[in-house]
């Protein structure tokens, strides 16, 4: 799958009341790595995040790269008024007309309905765009935010 033939663009861009959604640039890697630096942030991830700014390089550019190849859509999550890189979105794990939704948030920006904007804005997306008919998650037990999010009927 091609999501830019599916698409017609080479990466959308969505925009929102508080927040931007973009493609990840190289310049996105100190605010990723900071915030992923942040064990409050990672606990709940199947992983801990880049162990250096190097290798956060090297993991925008395969998050990237995941579009082009049509396995992975990850929206950096951008403040609207600074254009700085709060956390990330994505849809992944494509099966058919299925795929998988993931997020983080800097901690920041904890409480503001941020992540409820960009996944109600990744939800239409999948669906409306992409022509996917489910989108699921898969949520750390302990992670009540992360449930809350996804069942208060987004």
């Amino acid at each position: 799958m091609s999501f830019t033939k599916i698409l017609g663009t080479p990466f959308p861009t969505i925009q929102t009341k508080q927040i931007q959604l973009r493609k990840l640039k190289p310049e996105d890697a100190i605010n990723l790595y900071n915030y992923y630096s942040n064990e409050k942030v990672y606990r709940y991830l199947d992983w801990n995040g880049p162990e250096s700014l190097e290798k956060k390089y090297e993991v925008i550019n395969s998050w990237n790269e995941g579009y082009e190849k049509g396995w992975l859509i990850r929206f950096a999550i951008a403040d609207k008024s600074t254009d700085e890189v709060i956390g990330t979105i994505f849809l992944s794990e494509f099966v058919g007309k299925r795929a998988e939704i993931g997020y983080e948030l800097s901690e920041r920006y904890w409480h503001r309905g941020i992540m409820t904007e960009a996944v109600n804005e990744i939800l239409s997306f999948g669906f409306n765009q992409l022509g996917l008919v489910r989108i699921q998650a898969t949520v750390a037990t302990e992670n009540i935010a992360s449930k809350k999010l996804l069942t208060k009927g987004i």
